[in-house]
């Protein structure tokens, strides 16, 4: 495991350990939201300002919202927008461009023939005991492209996913923010993640759609 110390990765902020940088940050910022929707930010231009709050530009906001009695998985571009109660982000973090390389050289290409790319952003499985979701065993042993997963207290950005002969997700090329037990922010790289949901605590897996990718 390729674990970048956060000398190399920017925490611009952080609720938990009451980290508030001001300033303009720009690259590859990941941002988790503290709401109903569990939602995720990915963005690269992030503004901090104590009077303010936090400005979010050119992003992509990904998570579940209800929707006539149901949960729908969602991914949104955010052109430009203001969180000025800081009460509902977590933290936001900018990861440095040598962990960025790793995660992009990882990549396979979109013409790889056993790998399903989704068109439209949907949910692959979602642990909520009114509105779950799960759709695993429908895609065993296949491919997807593009998923995100938030899985305890950690959020996973993977290139690929495939649900193994248990029915649990495998992810691969993963870029992966969580917390230590000292509840500091770190950052790593993976290039295989075997996750086993009897032992973990897998909140939701969303296949991100690749027209919402056209950022």
């Amino acid at each position: 495991m390729l674990i970048m110390s956060n000398t190399e990765n920017i925490i611009i902020y952080d609720s938990v350990k009451g980290i508030n940088l001001e300033g303009d940050f720009q690259g590859s910022i990941i941002t988790r939201c503290k709401d109903d929707n569990n939602s995720i930010i990915f963005s690269d231009k992030v503004k901090i300002s104590d009077s303010e709050g936090i400005f979010i530009n050119n992003g992509l906001r990904v998570g579940f919202e209800l929707i006539y009695d149901k949960k729908i998985a969602f991914s949104r571009k955010i052109e430009a927008q203001w969180y000025e109660d800081f009460e509902s982000i977590e933290y936001s973090i900018l990861i440095s461009e040598d962990l960025m390389q790793v995660y992009d050289e990882g990549q396979f290409s979109d013409a790889f023939p056993y790998t399903l790319n989704k068109l439209n952003t949907a949910a692959l499985y979602l642990d909520d005991y009114k509105y779950g979701i799960n759709h695993l065993e429908f895609f065993r042993e296949e491919m997807l492209r593009n998923p995100v997963s938030l899985v305890g207290n950690g959020v996973i950005l993977a290139d690929r996913v495939v649900i193994d002969e248990r029915i649990d997700p495998v992810f691969y090329d993963c870029l992966i923010v969580g917390r230590d037990e000292n509840e500091n922010l770190l950052v790593s790289f993976e290039p295989y993640m075997n996750v086993k949901k009897s032992l973990t605590d897998v909140k939701y897996i969303i296949i991100l759609g690749i027209e919402e990718l056209k950022l």
